[in-house]
């Protein structure tokens, strides 16, 4: 029984990992090509990131705060926030009938990762609505 045992195969544990050699990873490193800073620069160096809103179609993000839900939508500067709103829950599945969006009220972030004060509605261009780094925040708040 045991001159079987030692004749088989056992299959244990993970297969090693194939690894490169040191001599080809030095070489890899010492090629100029690679040179992150001069083939990719920054890409905020090559668009204009402006606080300003200059273009005729705009992607946000939409969160539920309450769950940590998040999206992104195409949004126009006419687009109101209710719109916004019942997309937005359509897209994330939080758009049960029986919870009216009226319960909702939407803020927007600030630069610094705090919410505004104030509850918004209406067009999205009345608050402050820019090409880059755009966010709504909808808080479940029922009156």
């Amino acid at each position: 029984c045991a001159a079987v045992l030692k004749s088989m195969t056992v299959f244990v544990g993970p297969l090693p990992s194939l690894r490169s050699t040191s001599q080809q990873t030095s070489i890899q490193a010492e090629d100029p090509e690679w040179d992150t800073f001069e083939v990719y620069p920054n890409w905020r160096t090559m668009v204009d990131v402006t606080k300003d809103q200059t273009r005729d179609v705009v992607e946000i993000f939409f969160t539920l705060l309450g769950q940590g839900a998040r999206c992104r939508l195409l949004v126009t500067p006419e687009t109101t926030v209710e719109e916004i709103l019942k997309r937005g829950r359509k897209e994330l599945g939080f758009d049960q009938e029986w919870i009216p969006d009226s319960d909702f009220k939407c803020y927007v972030m600030e630069d610094h990762g705090e919410i505004k004060p104030g509850a918004i509605s209406g067009p999205v261009k009345n608050h402050g609505l820019t090409d880059f780094e755009y966010e709504i925040y909808a808080v479940f708040e029922p009156s």
